[in-house]
C-alpha cells in the first residue's frame, strides 16, 4: 500500500510541511509542456523513473491543430482526448472530448503506474480533462501519496477541482515568466529529486538492514 505520510503529515503540523506535488502553470503558449519534458529528461538521467501522461497536440497537413490525445509515459498507448470532430458529450470550445478514453488513461496510465515508478507526470490538468470523475480520483490519489507529482496546470481555473488543488498546502507552483523560463527545469528537478532522497533516507530508518 502506498504510503501518505507526506501529506499527513503536512496536515498535521505545518511546521513540517513537505511540499512533494509541483505544478507549472502559465498562459497558453509560455511553454508549460517544454519545462515539464525538460524536467522528466533531467529526472530520467538521474535515474528516476517517471510515469503518467502527456497530451500532445494533433494537426492536421495544414499545421491547423485539430485535437488533442493522450499518451502513457510508460507504455506509450495513446487514447483520443478530443477533436474537432467529436460532437457527441462534452466540449471544450471546439473540441469534443472523449471522456471513456479519459476515464481509460486514468487507470492505465496514472493509476497503474503509481506502485511503479519513482514519479507522476500529468501534462495536463485542465477543463478537458476534468469531465471525468476517474481522471479526478486518480489525480487525487497521487496528491496523497508519497510519490511527487510534477504537473501542467490550467492557470485561468481558480475554482472547482483545479482550484482546490493549487490551494492544498503540499502544493508548489512555478508562474512561468520570460525572467525564468530557462532556469525552471533545472530548479523544479532539484526539488523533486530532494523529496525522492528524503523518502529513501527515512525508509532506510524505519527498515535498517
Amino acid at each position: 500500500m502506498l504510503k501518505l505520510r507526506f501529506y499527513l503529515r503536512a496536515s498535521r503540523n505545518e511546521d513540517l510541511l513537505v511540499l512533494k506535488n509541483f505544478l507549472v502553470t502559465g498562459r497558453p503558449g509560455s511553454g508549460k509542456s517544454t519545462i515539464v519534458a525538460k524536467t522528466v529528461q533531467i529526472l530520467i538521467d538521474q535515474g528516476v523513473r517517471v510515469g503518467g501522461i502527456v497530451c500532445p497536440e494533433i494537426r492536421d497537413g495544414s499545421g491547423q491543430r485539430i485535437g488533442f490525445k493522450m499518451k502513457n509515459i510508460l507504455s506509450g498507448e495513446e487514447r483520443l482526448l478530443a477533436h474537432v470532430g467529436h460532437k457527441a458529450g462534452p466540449s471544450v470550445g471546439k473540441y469534443g472530448v472523449i471522456v471513456e478514453n479519459v476515464d481509460y488513461m486514468s487507470e492505465t496510465s496514472i493509476l497503474n503506474s503509481l506502485e511503479h515508478v519513482d514519479v507522476i507526470v500529468i501534462d495536463e490538468i485542465a477543463p478537458m480533462e476534468t469531465f471525468s470523475e476517474k481522471f479526478k480520483k486518480a489525480i487525487t490519489t497521487v496528491l496523497d501519496s508519497s510519490k511527487p507529482l510534477l504537473a501542467a496546470i490550467h492557470m485561468r481555473s481558480m475554482t472547482g477541482f483545479i482550484g482546490d488543488i493549487k490551494k492544498r498546502p503540499d502544493v508548489k507552483i512555478w508562474v512561468i515568466k520570460p525572467e525564468n523560463r530557462e532556469r525552471l527545469p533545472t530548479e523544479i528537478a532539484s526539488e523533486i529529486l530532494k523529496v525522492l532522497r528524503t523518502e529513501k533516507s527515512e525508509n532506510r530508518m524505519e527498515h535498517p538492514s
